[in-house]
């Protein structure tokens, strides 16, 4: 479903968990598929060893986050995971951290590992891979003009999402953009007018349908953003 999203006017709420364990403030960015959320993880918090039921992607918007041996992840940077692959601890810096968590498949689902077992039709899933889980920086992705051939799995540096940034001049326009596979926006610099009436600016989202097709107005100081996939590689 087409849906715009402005976090900042979204409230901020604790994190349910069923178990009483410590958790954090989140905003609920989407409720179904993809799901979103962003979490904001005070100074030196941590969450112990759990895995996610669905491929997972962070997107690190402030601070520092130590994750196991997969060491420090700071803003510019993207991290993926399997589902399944238990990892951990995550540990906020001195300054907290504060990231997006997308969840492709389903509800984005916290599973201690020492609570709950990883389910074998996951842990038969994590062996068609050679890496659980990754790493990417926003500013490495392929970027493209929207009316460019898109990058598909192939262009991937390894085998976590398909992700890729669309850049557009200022004042550009396009009269038909369509990616062709159902993708979230997440808006990077600038800002772009979509269908002639959604204004969607930095630190925003637009979730998109893969039949549709859209007309895009870039603002004076044009526009970029990074298109996320809403299907992993290999799903269930």
């Amino acid at each position: 479903m087409t849906m715009h999203i402005r976090p900042s006017e979204l409230d901020w709420e604790s994190f349910h968990d069923p178990h009483g364990r410590p958790t954090t403030p989140t905003r609920i960015l989407r409720a179904s598929e993809p799901f979103l959320i962003e979490a904001d993880f005070p100074a030196n918090f941590h969450a112990g060893l759990h895995w996610h039921p669905h491929d997972t992607i962070y997107v690190i918007t402030r601070g520092e986050m130590r994750i196991g041996e997969e060491g420090s992840f700071s803003p510019g940077d993207i991290r993926w995971v399997k589902a399944g692959h238990r990892y951990g601890p995550e540990e906020a810096g001195e300054e907290g951290v504060q990231f997006h968590l997308f969840s492709l498949g389903g509800d984005i689902g916290l599973n201690w590992a020492d609570l709950y077992e990883v389910p074998e039709a996951l842990t038969e899933r994590l062996r068609q891979f050679q890496q659980p889980a990754g790493r990417r920086r926003v500013d490495d992705m392929p970027v493209v003009g929207p009316d460019d051939a898109l990058p598909g799995w192939d262009q991937m540096p390894d085998e976590g999402p398909l992700i890729f940034r669309v850049n557009m001049n200022p004042s550009d326009e396009q009269a038909g953009f369509c990616p062709g596979f159902d993708c979230v926006w997440y808006l990077l610099d600038g800002s772009v007018l979509v269908n002639g009436d959604t204004a969607v600016a930095r630190g925003e989202f637009f979730c998109a349908d893969a039949d549709e097709s859209f007309s895009l107005n870039a603002s004076a100081q044009g526009a970029q953003w990074m298109v996320f996939s809403n299907r992993s590689l290999q799903p269930l």
